[in-house]
Formats: structure tokens, sequence, C-alpha cells
């Protein structure tokens, strides 16, 4: 089945030679290759509230390029495949997520599209796709499927303490979550040279250097993305800061948009 879809369509008359604007809406057909103004209906009436287009039991798969670059295509599932709906790239102002199995596209020239899916994992590689399409001339059919969470580099020192990875404090060079899913800070507040109570922003600040993503490019981290824990992991023993004595399990909850998840943990011992 070929998906058309209804847009509204601004034009001008004269009328005792005064130029007025009037809107109609139009629809738009599809005939298998490409899109065309099928017909015209009258004018918009007072409270017309545009509708969402929508395509389901999509595959991540089902999207490719058109033009690289440009625009995109998103294809049924016939044998060979068919184009539903091309996109340009220019018009989308942003992809929304809703729930596990849907995205939706707000394009600034047509009305806003829904993509569902099958399962989610198609869902967060399409929103990976899409994203990347977006920020990047190339071909999103070379791509191939994301499963690498970000990584997370870190600085030498927090604060004058060394950052080990643990089990391997001989470690030479900068260090990041591609080495291990397990770090240590041990503090010595005798010799310490920064801040208590530590703070999130002071974590963030101390520790990393930067977080990169093979897809999503260079990343950032806000405080509402780091966990601090005292002696355990529940939600019992979450704490908004570091202030005394003690060890601490510091979490970053980092996913990137495949939905990757950055597991890091770093243990801060206070002494």
């Amino acid at each position: 089945m070929q998906l058309g879809r209804y847009e509204i369509e601004s034009y001008y008359v004269v009328i005792g030679n005064q130029t007025e604007s009037r809107q109609r809406i139009v629809y738009i057909g599809n005939n298998g290759e490409d899109y065309f103004i099928e017909r015209y209906y009258g004018n918009i009436r007072d409270g017309y509230i545009q509708s969402n287009s929508s395509l389901r039991n999509l595959n991540f798969t089902d999207i490719k390029s058109h033009i690289p670059g440009e625009s995109i295509v998103i294809m049924d599932k016939s044998m060979p495949p068919k184009p539903i709906i091309y996109i340009y790239l220019s018009t989308i102002r942003s992809i929304e997520r809703d729930g596990d199995l849907k995205l939706v596209i707000i394009d600034s020239q047509v009305d806003p599209i829904t993509l569902e899916f099958l399962t989610t994992f198609d869902c967060n590689q399409s929103h990976s796709m899409l994203i990347y399409a977006l920020e990047n001339k190339q071909d999103i059919g070379l791509l191939e499927t994301d499963t690498t969470p970000p990584v997370i580099f870190f600085k030498e020192y927090f604060f004058g303490e060394k950052i080990t990875i643990d089990g391997n404090e001989q470690h030479l060079g900068q260090i990041s979550t591609t080495d291990s899913d397990l770090f240590r800070i041990n503090i010595d507040l005798s010799t310490y040279e920064g801040p208590i109570p530590i703070s999130k922003e002071d974590l963030i600040y101390g520790m990393i250097h930067e977080i990169k993503d093979n897809r999503d490019g260079v990343m950032t981290i806000i405080e509402d993305d780091v966990l601090i824990y005292k002696d355990t992991i529940n939600v019992s023993s979450e704490v908004s800061e570091i202030k005394e004595l003690g060890s601490y399990i510091v979490r970053f909850n980092l996913i990137d948009f495949g939905r990757n998840r950055n597991n890091a943990m770093v243990i801060i011992s206070i002494i």
C-alpha cells in the first residue's frame, strides 16, 4: 500500500485590489515512485488540527538513505521493497521517542510522522541511525548495528589522587571504560587537595576527561546522570554527595541513542 498524506497549503487571492491569504488542504498521493498532488480540498475551517501520519510494523532495516546527506526513504516489505515515503533531512526539526516502540518525526513541511516498530531493538537502532543521518552526510545503509556503549576517558588524577583500574594499578597511559568496568580512587584526607564535600559536579569535573560514542560522537554528562551510593548499591544508600569517611560507589547513567548503557563504576575510599 502506498501512503498518501494531507498537508496545509497557503495561497493568495486578489479581492478588490487587495491581496489576501487563504489556506486549503492538499492530499498528496504516491504512485510507487514519487509523490504528487492528487486533489485539493476547500478552505480550512476554524479549529482544524493536523493529524499524524503513521507507519507500522517497521524494522530498522526498512530505513535507507535516498540521497545521502539529503534525504531518507522508508521501504515496505514487498519483494523487492518499494518506497513508502521520502523525507528530507533538512526539514526535520526533531525526532522524539514515544515509548519503547515508536519514534515521532517532527517535520517543518508536513504533519508529524509516527514510526512504529516491531521490536524495541528496531526502535533503538532506528533512533540511532536517524540522528546519525541528521548529523553526517553519509549513507546510513553502510552503518553496522550499534551495540557499543559510550566510552568514558578518565583523567589521570582526581584532585591529586590517582584514578586506577581495579586490580591493575600499574596500568600506563590514559584509562577508559574500554579497559575495565571498575575503577578506584583512594583519598587520604591528610594529603587530599580537593573539595569536601564532593559534589556530583566535582565528580564530573575531577574525573572525566571526555566521553565518546562510536556513532553519536562526543557526549556530555549532567549531574542527574551521576549516582552516588554509600557502601552498597540500593535505593536506601543513595546519597547526593560525598562528605565523610567511608566507601562510596559512583555510577554514571550514560546511554546513547541506541540505548547502549555504560555500566562503569568508580569506588572512592576516604580515610
